[in-house]
């Protein structure tokens, strides 16, 4: 290991099959060493690429995190059905103006992460935002301009 990786850590890429490569720098392998993992890709049905962050250590992801973001890939499609699209039912918008624009970790202890979709026209400053716990949205905030 050189000095520059002594200082910045080693790059260190894992490959999820849901979510692509994931990254991370990693100083020490220690397991107890908490490091933040980062990926972006193109989810199904979704027109431009999501950033993913998780918690986790120098060997990946922590499990929990991996599969509640799973779950939120998985249901991509009934959570724009049923959220985003009626959130907008009352709007000059439709679901197809939005993508999941990044989903990432809000407390680990209880597993919960911030999903938000943002408008494919990147001249609109509007967002929909909320958390997502145990299968469940909380928390849902949204700001159409």
């Amino acid at each position: 290991m050189g000095i520059k990786d002594l200082l910045f850590g080693k790059n260190v890429e894992i490959s999820d099959p849901k979510l692509g490569l994931l990254k991370t720098k990693v100083k020490n392998t220690n397991p107890s060493i908490g490091y933040v993992w980062t990926g972006e890709t193109q989810l199904a049905g979704q027109t431009q690429e999501t950033v993913i962050i998780m918690e986790g250590n120098a060997e990946g992801p922590f499990k929990e995190q991996l599969e509640a973001i799973h779950m939120i890939v998985d249901s991509i499609g009934e959570i724009v059905k049923q959220v985003v699209s009626e959130a907008l039912k009352e709007s000059k918008y439709k679901a197809t103006d939005f993508y999941l624009s990044a989903i990432m970790p809000v407390e680990i202890a209880n597993n919960s992460f911030e999903v938000n979709f943002e408008p494919i026209n990147d001249n609109n400053n509007s967002f929909i935002s909320f958390v997502w716990q145990n299968h469940k949205i909380s928390e849902f905030e949204m700001e159409l301009k």
